[in-house]
């Protein structure tokens, strides 16, 4: 606080300064610059601190530019001048403090805009995340299940080529199943690829019998 004081001060130092430098130029050169000091004064301290700038502003030009000189009594002729520049200067100070309270609320807005959206963003590479790990699973699972699948046509065409070979050469699983082993070393193929071979040369050696006439084939 002491330091934003410290600021005020120094602005208001400021006009004051170059207002008795530009004096002898202007009739009332005080009004801009002591205004430009009030609303940096409001817009770096806020509405206190640019009512002080006004107080100290109103001080110095009553004192040293407004007739009598050196004296805080203002002269009838120059009194609504003087009012005139001390609502100028109130206005100034409450139009640079709203603008610097509208653009900090502006800003703050705009933060937690950022932030928001940075937690939505989080959330969508979250979901994202889990959907794609949803979708590996489910190929993995179609994966599996398409292996099971296929074990299990492969165990059904041995079983059923294990049983023909044992219808045929008149031998047991055990000795089936070797045989097929035996068959798919020497070919080089699967054992599921001579199992269906076997259950093809039997189906064309013992076709299905035909439907009758007048019978529906179910």
């Amino acid at each position: 606080m002491i330091q934003r004081y410290a600021m005020v001060l120094s602005f208001v130092a400021a006009a004051f300064l170059s207002s008795l430098l530009l004096q002898r130029f202007f009739p009332y050169p005080f009004l801009f610059l002591f205004f430009a000091a009030v609303m940096a004064s409001a817009w770096y301290g806020g509405i206190a601190l640019g009512l002080f700038a006004v107080v100290l502003s109103i001080v110095a030009v009553d004192y040293f530019f407004v007739p009598p000189l050196h004296s805080f009594a203002v002269n009838t002729t120059d009194s609504a001048y003087f009012a005139a520049f001390i609502v100028c200067a109130l206005v100034a100070s409450w139009v640079s403090s709203s603008k610097k309270q509208a653009e900090a609320a502006l800003r703050e807005a705009r933060d937690k805009l950022e932030v928001r959206v940075a937690e939505r963003t989080s959330e969508l590479e979250k979901t994202i995340a889990e959907l794609r790990e949803n979708q590996r699973q489910k190929l993995l699972l179609e994966g599996e299940r398409s292996t099971l699948s296929d074990r299990l046509q492969t165990r059904k065409l041995l079983d059923r080529a294990k049983g023909i070979l044992q219808r045929e050469l008149m031998i047991t699983e055990e000795e089936a199943y070797r045989t097929i082993r035996r068959e798919s070393q020497d070919r080089r193929k699967s054992m599921k690829e001579i199992a269906e071979s076997i259950v093809l040369n039997d189906e064309m050696k013992h076709p299905p019998p035909r439907p009758r006439a007048g019978e529906s084939r179910h």
